[in-house]
């Protein structure tokens, strides 16, 4: 009897290195891609668009910032190599750089992709409806803006 569990603990200790042997690595995704507008108005939403892969097929989460103290936030998952798009609006004027990194399901992360974006001018809704008319005539005819800044000089 002490010998069957002898044998059978011999047994177990050969195979615990074998099934320790077997674990797959898992590689980081790609660095995303960042597509959307480098520059804008403070005050307006616009959309960025997210793609990248991973080489083991994971899903992804991707984890952003927008540099303007909202904090990091991570959407997913997603599917690799199906990109994802989010809006978002910048309060105030500035230089910001958008930083985005993807995460897959198991933990492994890519390095950091940045884009930077400008909002030079703030988006001012206290306009009267005058101006408001005023600005849409003149952005559909381009010809007037033109005439206004050489009367101003």
């Amino acid at each position: 009897m002490k010998k069957n569990i002898v044998i059978i603990c011999i047994g177990m200790l050969l195979t615990i290195p074998l099934l320790s042997a077997t674990v797959i690595a898992n590689e980081p995704p790609e660095t995303p891609e960042i597509h959307g507008p480098t520059s804008g108005n403070a005050g307006t939403s616009y959309d960025y668009d997210f793609c990248t892969t991973d080489p083991d097929g994971d899903e992804v989460y991707y984890c952003v910032n927008w540099d303007d103290g909202t904090g990091e936030d991570c959407l997913g998952p997603y599917p690799s190599g199906v990109c994802t798009t989010v809006s978002h609006t910048w309060d105030e004027e500035g230089t910001y750089i958008v930083e985005v990194k993807a995460r897959d399901i198991h933990g492994a992360e890519s390095d950091w992709a940045s884009l930077e974006v400008v909002m030079p001018v703030s988006q001012n809704t206290n306009y009267s409806p005058f101006l408001l008319l005023l600005q849409k005539i003149i952005q559909r005819f381009p010809i007037l803006e033109q005439l206004l800044t050489a009367i101003e000089n």
